[in-house]
């Protein structure tokens, strides 16, 4: 048994490791996607599109994980329509 705690330690340790690199990715996708929504040349239409796509997104992706993946899925597409609803406000 003791064998197998310095196994799931360093296999823990990876996982964080992951997880932080992944946390790193996003928020330079979350600021890159900003940007462009901020510089898009027709807001209305950006808009317009996103309202029609935000349905099937939750749908087809509302199976995909637990409930900490679905409230994440839910508040990321939450703060993405805010922020192409209103591109040009500071947030």
């Amino acid at each position: 048994m003791s064998e197998a705690i310095p196994e799931i330690v360093q296999r823990l340790e990876a996982c964080e490791t992951s997880l932080e690199a992944h946390r790193g990715y996003l928020k330079a996708f979350e600021y890159g996607l900003r940007a462009a929504v901020i510089t898009h040349p027709r807001p209305e239409e950006l808009c317009r599109v996103w309202t029609q796509l935000l349905p099937g997104i939750a749908e087809k992706h509302s199976g995909d994980g637990g409930a900490i993946y679905t409230a994440a899925l839910q508040q990321a597409l939450a703060l993405l329509t805010d922020q192409i609803g209103a591109p040009n406000q500071e947030t």
